[in-house]
């Protein structure tokens, strides 16, 4: 060994420092920092740190950084790190910044030359930023990196990926010796302040960096060199380790290649010692009185054996805990299971064996129930809540699962003349880029996958067979199994099943209603942004609403629609079908190209002209509709809206007045009062058309008397008028008139 030499007490030591049953952690206690001065190295290349300038700003950040982690200046030296001024660090490599940063040199623990990832590659390096700034303000980045995290850690673009050994310590014992325990941890600072305390640290750049996928490794030559067999290694990643279900995988995967290589690891939890953040490795030991010692306690009093995890390690890949609003999901299909459900009934069968420590110091097994063991195991795979997100991770970035389950194929460039020549029929006699704007329709939230849109799509016609049905089942081909197909019963069940995890509805066939009860409850369906769930025998909870509503109908009054509508495309059909052999051949095109013909060709609409948040494209079939759908109260007053000339007369006298009471009104509507309206009734109605009081509805004082007056023509011009104003205008009008 470099360095001084072991004394027979150093020696002593090391011998003590083999496994008793009642104390498998105790041979920690014997790492203290003698042993670490036994080991240390001086540093393998011939940089000093000291031919630096003191006090220049990258000198300055460098020293903040390693002091933050609990080294200093001669660490830096032995370790051999780099300091690199701004301007220097893009000739590194072109997708380097220009800014301060610490190259950290990785050298093999036996040779203690620079490490290589591959045979005959270059020396393997990764850059520490120094003196973070957002990405942002940089001017040669695009959008979309801009809406990324500002990296600290960077490294060449394909050059592989090493195991971090800190030259701190001389390891070419170390590796060999399986008595001697190791620590893995992530990140190279933790790695050194770890060794400098005396715990013999790997350092792994991420939590995947003991593996390489992109050269087929799963277990780096470096960590191969190793004597795994019967070593106790403990695992110790950032706090954060129980609540993101990405690091617990990649500790599960480094577990299980540890096993296979005969070693025996254990996990240890970090507790939060950083106010904001996450605790790192040298964070914890830097915040201890007497980090040698109390960190050794520490393993010693809270590492747990991974070796007996395996069985819920098993679970995590089935299951996620989703603690709103406490539920269980089966990662295979999606299920949903109540706690009680999941462990007395669906995973009963498991068990796991759990270690007893009893009052003597020994240790025995009990077998208890998997799944009510891995319900309170710290690493379970748990999220905060279940979202619905196309087009996102299956766990989001706020660590929510996402239960969208991807497209129902791929798009792919091919024939969708079937399609076109389908659409081009339908739309027959309608009004100019009413087609353009359906397509638009149908591409937006496909192009930009959750869009809810806030607008639906209705076809009618009295024909049937024409196809408008087959254009929501090609859509289907799309949307997959986030596409289904209600009927109007569906709509007005206690439970809403049907709508979980979808983006398409075809409502088919849904028949005419005039009651303002479904039309409200349609306008939620068609804008809400929130969903509630109301499946059966569990919790009921809330999802984003990315649904998007086509419906298609055989009766002309299908929907009541306000004057003002602004969610419904409506669109008549008038032609009747085409021959029997096009639909026939059309499905054959569905089931085999047609749908990623069709996909690929609503990816390349141009929707630069589109805006999803206005109102429906107005077509003559929806102003028949909004017509057809009126009382005849509702009738006239349309009527009176739209030429009210026709309608204020008294016999066939014209009335120039622009301000009438409800009653009045009536009378004109209800000269014989042979219908059941009244004047309330009728003011209701005029409300709904879009008439308004006068004054905000305070009276009148004028000539005829003292009245609340409705503005039936000229309301802009009569919007800011005041009281005398409007009543110079009721005397002028109605010389020679009886008003009532």
């Amino acid at each position: 060994m470099a360095g001084r030499e072991l004394s027979a007490g150093d020696e002593q030591t090391l011998a003590g420092r083999y496994i008793t049953e009642d104390n498998p952690h105790g041979h920690l206690l014997d790492l203290c920092c003698p042993l670490y001065e036994a080991h240390r190295m001086t540093s393998p290349t011939k940089k000093k740190i000291a031919k630096r300038p003191a006090g220049g700003e990258a000198y300055d950040l460098a020293l903040e950084k390693i002091t933050s982690s609990g080294l200093d200046l001669h660490d830096f030296e032995i370790l051999g790190f780099e300091i690199l001024d701004a301007n220097v660090v893009p000739t590194l490599h072109k997708s380097f910044r220009a800014r301060h940063a610490l190259r950290i040199n990785y050298y093999h623990p036996i040779t203690r030359k620079p490490m290589v990832p591959w045979p005959s590659w270059p020396a393997f390096y990764r850059l520490r930023y120094l003196a973070q700034k957002a990405v942002q303000e940089f001017s040669d980045v695009t959008e979309k990196d801009k809406k990324k995290k500002d990296p600290k850690y960077v490294q060449e673009p394909d050059s592989g990926i090493c195991a971090y050994f800190p030259m701190n310590v001389d390891w070419t014992d170390i590796l060999k010796d399986a008595d001697t325990p190791l620590i893995i941890t992530e990140g190279e600072f933790k790695a050194a302040k770890a060794c400098k305390e005396g715990f013999y640290t790997i350092g792994l750049g991420g939590v995947y960096s003991f593996r390489s996928s992109k050269l087929g490794v799963p277990f780096l030559k470096e960590l191969e060199e190793v004597n795994w067999v019967k070593r106790y290694v403990y695992i110790v990643y950032d706090s954060d380790l129980r609540s993101n279900p990405h690091v617990c995988d990649a500790l599960n995967e480094l577990a299980e290649q540890l096993l296979e290589r005969g070693a025996l690891p254990h996990v240890v939890f970090l507790p939060d010692v950083v106010d904001e953040g996450k605790t790192g490795l040298d964070d914890y030991l830097v915040s201890l009185s007497n980090p040698t010692e109390m960190f050794a306690q520490f393993i010693r009093d809270t590492a747990q054996p991974l070796t007996l995890a395996r069985t819920l390690f098993d679970l995590n890949k089935k299951v996620t805990y989703v603690r709103n609003p406490g539920m269980i999901i089966s990662k295979v299909d999606g299920m949903k299971m109540s706690p009680n459900d999941f462990s007395g009934h669906a995973f009963s069968h498991q068990e796991h064996s759990e270690q007893l420590i009893k009052s003597d110091g020994s240790i025995s097994m009990k077998a208890v129930p998997a799944a009510q063991a891995w319900l309170r195991w710290p690493l379970r795979h748990e999220v905060s809540r279940i979202t619905y997100a196309p087009g996102k991770p299956q766990i989001t970035a706020q660590n929510e699962w996402n239960s969208w389950n991807g497209w129902g194929c791929t798009p792919r460039k091919g024939d969708i003349g079937p399609f076109l020549e389908l659409l081009k029929h339908l739309f027959t006699g309608a009004e100019r880029d009413a087609m353009a704007w359906f397509l638009k329709w149908l591409a937006y939230p496909i192009q930009y996958p959750g869009t809810k849109l806030f607008t639906s799509v209705l076809f009618h016609g009295i024909h049937h067979g024409t196809g408008k049905s087959l254009i929501g089942y090609t859509m289907q081909k799309i949307y997959g199994e986030n596409f289904t197909e209600i009927k109007e019963k569906d709509l007005h069940g206690n439970f809403n099943e049907w709508a979980e995890n979808k983006q398409f509805i075809l409502g088919d066939d849904v028949t005419g209603s005039d009651k303002r009860q479904d039309n409200e409850m349609l306008k939620n369906l068609i804008t809400q942004r929130m969903l509630r769930l109301n499946p059966k025998f569990i919790r009921s909870y809330t999802v984003p609403d990315c649904i998007n509503y086509y419906f298609t109908s055989n009766q002309p009054d299908t929907f009541f629609l306000e004057d003002h509508d602004r969610r419904g495309f409506i669109h008549e059909v008038l032609v009747g079908p085409l021959d029997e052999s096009f639909y026939m051949d059309y499905v054959l095109w569905l089931d085999t190209t047609g749908g990623p013909s069709v996909f690929d060709y609503l990816l390349k609409i141009d929707l630069s002209d589109f805006n999803p948040s206005a109102p429906a494209f107005m077509t003559s079939a929806k102003q028949r509709m909004i017509s057809d759908g009126k009382s005849d109260l509702g009738s006239w007053v349309q009527q009176l809206k739209d030429n009210p000339v026709n309608i204020l007369k008294m016999g066939s006298i014209p009335l120039r007045s622009d301000f009438y009471t409800n009653k009045q009104l009536l009378a004109m509507y209800d000269p014989e009062g042979k219908t059941k309206v009244t004047a309330n009734g009728l003011g209701r109605e005029l409300k709904r058309a879009g008439f308004r009081q006068a004054i905000d509805g305070r009276q009148i004082r004028w000539a005829g008397g003292a009245e609340r007056l409705y503005c039936v023509r000229n309301q802009a011009s009569w919007a800011n008028a005041s009281e005398s104003q409007i009543a110079k205008h009721l005397n002028e009008t109605s010389k020679g008139l009886k008003r009532k």
